[in-house]
C-alpha cells in the first residue's frame, strides 16, 4: 500500500486522533510528584500514550518528564520529536479553544497547528512503516515532548538519561527542510524602585515567545479624566471610567519569531503614560527602557541590532511586563543570527541593563545552528517532499526555536507548506482561533511517511 492510499484510508481516523489531544488543556502549571510540568500535560500525555500503544508501540514513561513510542530496532533509530504541551489560550476566540471544531476545511483549536496535530502526523506516518515497511533498517522513536514551550526540560532529561537517535526530526515548522536556527535568549529584569508612583499595576503578555496583543495599567481615579481626554484621539487605548480605574492597550499578536507580524500593546500602553504628565520621574526613566525595546523589533534603539549573511537580523520582543515590589519586572525575547556568538548577546544585554539601571535576575540562552544543505539527510528530505508536493523549494533557516536546537544532527521539518495562505478568521501558532488546514495535515502526513522510507536508505 502506497503512503497515499494509507493517508487517505484513514483520514476520519487521523482527524479524530487529532480532535482528541486537543481537547485536553496541556498549559504548563504547578508541578505535582508524578506530573512535573503540571497535570494538565500529564493528562495529554497519558492519552497520547494510550493512542500510541494501541497502534502497536511500546511505551516508555520517565516519570513524567519525557515519554515516547517506540518500534523496530533500539540500538540505532530515527526519532520523530513532537510535543504535547502548548501556550495558553488568551482571549478572543470565536470558539472554545479546547473543542476541536471543523470550520471551512480547517481544524480550529489551541495545538492543533504547535504541535499536537502534527503530533498525530508523526504518529500515523511512524505507523505506516509498522504496517508496511519490514524489516526496519533503523528504528522508530515519536518523542511526546511536554516541555517545549517553557524551556525544554523534557529534552536535556532525555539526553542526560537515554540513548541518542541517529537523526531526528521534528514537525514544529514549515517544508521542506529547516537546516538551521537563530540563537534564543530570554532574559528576566527589574527596574530600579519607582517611588510613590501613579501606577498602580502594568501587566499583559501571554509568554516571552509572543508579541503582547493585550495589556493594560491601573491607576489612581484621580487621573483618569486626564488619560481620558489624552486617549481620544487614539484608538488603541481605552481608559475605564470606573472602580477599576484601568487603562488598556490592544496591540497585534505575533510569535517572538516573526514580530514584525504584530503590534505590541506594551509599547503601546508604555508611548501613552509617557506621553502623559501622571508618571513619576522613576517611572518615566524606567518606562523609556520599556517604549525603547518594546517599540523597536529590531534591537537598534538600544544598540544591540545585528545582521548576518544566512540569518534575518536580530530580533527582539518584550513579551511579559508586570509590577513587583514596585518595580517593573519585563522578559525579553531575542533571536539572534549564527554571526553573533552567545556570549557577546549576553554582554550587549548586561550593558543595555547596566545603562538604564536595571537588573538581570535570569537569563537562558540557547545557541543558534546550522547544517550544510547540501548533506545527505537534508537531501533526502527535500527530495521525499517534493516528489509528494510537486514544487521543488530549497532548504531554509528561521528565526523559531524548536526541538532540533538540542540533539546532534537534528532538523526541524514541516508541516507547513510555502506559500500557504489561511483564511483571514483563521490564526496561526500562539494566536486565537489557531487553526489546520485538513487537506495539508493528510498531505504532510504523506510526506512523512515517505521521509521515513527514505531515511532508511542512508547511513548513519
Amino acid at each position: 500500500m502506497t503512503p497515499k492510499e494509507y493517508v487517505d484510508i484513514n483520514r476520519e481516523q487521523i482527524i479524530e486522533d487529532i480532535k482528541y489531544l486537543v481537547s485536553i488543556k496541556s498549559v504548563k502549571d504547578e508541578p505535582t510528584a508524578e506530573a512535573p510540568y503540571g497535570e494538565g500535560i500529564r493528562k495529554a500525555q497519558l492519552a497520547a500514550m494510550d493512542l500510541c500503544k494501541k497502534y502497536g508501540f511500546d511505551v516508555y514513561d520517565a516519570n513524567g518528564h519525557i515519554a515516547w513510542a517506540h518500534f523496530g530496532p533500539e540500538d540505532k533509530f530515527i526519532c520523530i520529536m513532537a510535543h504535547l504541551d502548548v501556550v495558553p489560550e488568551g482571549d478572543g476566540w470565536d470558539s472554545d479553544p479546547y473543542e476541536c471544531i471543523e470550520k471551512d476545511g480547517y481544524l480550529v483549536g489551541r495545538g492543533t497547528g504547535d504541535d499536537k496535530g502534527p503530533f498525530v502526523m508523526g504518529l500515523w506516518a511512524a505507523r505506516y512503516l509498522i504496517d508496511n515497511v519490514k524489516p526496519l533498517n533503523y528504528g522508530i522513536r515519536l518523542l511526546l515532548g511536554l516541555d517545549e514551550e517553557s524551556g525544554m526540560e523534557d529534552i536535556e532529561f532525555y539526553l542526560d538519561n537515554f540513548t541518542k537517535p541517529v537523526f531526528s526530526f521534528t514537525p514544529d515548522a514549515n517544508f521542506p527542510v529547516c537546516n538551521g536556527e537563530k540563537g534564543i535568549c530570554n532574559v528576566k529584569m527589574i527596574s530600579p524602585d519607582l517611588g510613590a508612583a501613579a501606577l498602580m499595576e502594568f501587566s499583559g503578555g501571554l509568554a516571552p515567545n509572543v508579541v503582547p496583543d493585550e495589556v493594560h495599567a491601573s491607576v489612581s481615579p484621580d487621573f483618569l479624566e486626564e488619560l481620558s481626554e489624552l486617549a481620544e484621539n487614539n484608538e488603541d487605548i481605552v481608559v475605564l471610567k470606573d472602580k477599576t480605574s484601568k487603562v488598556k492597550a490592544k496591540g497585534i499578536s505575533a510569535h517572538a519569531g516573526s514580530p514584525y507580524e504584530g503590534k505590541s500593546a506594551i509599547h503601546l500602553l508604555s508611548s501613552f503614560l509617557l506621553s502623559s504628565d501622571i508618571i513619576n520621574k522613576n517611572e518615566r526613566e524606567a518606562l523609556l527602557l520599556i517604549d525603547k525595546v518594546s517599540g523597536d523589533f529590531s534591537g537598534k534603539s538600544v544598540g544591540i541590532d545585528r545582521e548576518c549573511e544566512i540569518f534575518t537580523p536580530l530580533t527582539v520582543n518584550l513579551g511579559l511586563i508586570s509590577i513587583k515590589d514596585n518595580k517593573f519586572e519585563v522578559v525579553l525575547d531575542i533571536r539572534y543570527p549564527i554571526s553573533v556568538a552567545p556570549e557577546e548577546i549576553e554582554k550587549m544585554l548586561s550593558e543595555l541593563a547596566c545603562e538604564y539601571g536595571y537588573e538581570i535576575i535570569d537569563i537562558s540562552n540557547k545557541p543558534p545552528f546550522y547544517i550544510n544543505p547540501e548533506s545527505p539527510v537534508i537531501e533526502a528530505l527535500t527530495h521525499a517532499f517534493e516528489e509528494v508536493y510537486g514544487e521543488k523549494h530549497e532548504p531554509y533557516v528561521m528565526s523559531g526555536g524548536t526541538y532540533a536546537r538540542k540533539m546532534d544532527n537534528a532538523v526541524a521539518f514541516g508541516p507547513g507548506f510555502p506559500n500557504s495562505k489561511k483564511p483571514d478568521w483563521a490564526g496561526d501558532a500562539h494566536m486565537k482561533n489557531e487553526a489546520l488546514s485538513i487537506e495539508d495535515t493528510l498531505k504532510a502526513t504523506e510526506i512523512y511517511c515517505e521521509s521515513l522510507i527514505a531515511l532508511q536508505e542512508l547511513d548513519f
